[in-house]
């Protein structure tokens, strides 16, 4: 069994679960460990909130979750390392970048208009991926920027397990970047407590498990 009936006991007595979750975490993932979590739940309501960079941290910093995903909790505290996910520079094929027909160096991208994604977090907010370029739209959220990219509204760096179909089907193109057309980025788990309720182990546990499959 996964708990004696004393831990039985405290995890029902745990009313709801305060997730949060970085919106580069795949959510395919996220949502079947959730489908494996109701099951159990015991009537725990799970509170779950998407953010951006800094915003993660900030929860776990501020006690304001109970289970959190993202990419800096590494310097907050005690987290353990998820997933690693690879973002890379695309545009609509119709882009005048592609129109180049030739490598792209930081002198091409700066005289076109960047997407990025801003920052959730509300302590020192920076937009996702800006390279400083003065021509850029920010968005609030990566789904977002994938649609307004996918349109030919500029261009950005997406997760690319987000946007797999998009590739595969012509409505993106990879930048032949010179130098940094791909990077990388590790995401990590932490608990808001010292101590978490079983119910929050629990999901843990099965993001963990949907993470062991990926890919």
């Amino acid at each position: 069994p996964l708990y004696s009936s004393a831990a039985s006991d405290v995890y029902k007595r745990q009313a709801q679960i305060r997730l949060v979750v970085d919106a580069a975490f795949p959510s395919n993932l996220l949502l079947d460990a959730l489908h494996d979590f109701a099951p159990q739940d015991r009537g725990t309501r799970v509170l779950l909130e998407e953010v951006v960079l800094s915003g993660a941290l900030e929860a776990l910093e501020q006690g304001h979750a109970d289970l959190i995903i993202g990419a800096e909790l590494a310097s907050g505290g005690l987290a353990d390392p998820l997933l690693e996910i690879e973002f890379v520079a695309v545009a609509h094929p119709q882009h005048p970048l592609h129109q180049l027909e030739r490598a792209l160096d930081m002198t091409d991208l700066e005289k076109e208009m960047q997407v990025v994604v801003k920052d959730s977090g509300r302590q020192a907010p920076r937009d996702f991926g800006w390279l400083g370029a003065e021509h850029r739209w920010t968005v609030s959220s990566i789904e977002t920027a994938v649609t307004t990219i996918s349109h030919g509204l500029g261009y950005g760096w997406l997760p690319h397990h987000r946007i797999q179909a998009l590739l595969q089907n012509g409505q993106l193109e990879v930048l032949p970047l010179t130098t940094g057309r791909t990077y990388r980025t590790h995401l990590y788990m932490a608990f808001g407590q010292v101590h978490p309720g079983p119910a929050a182990q629990l999901l843990g546990d099965l993001i963990r498990e949907q993470v062991s499959h990926w890919r």
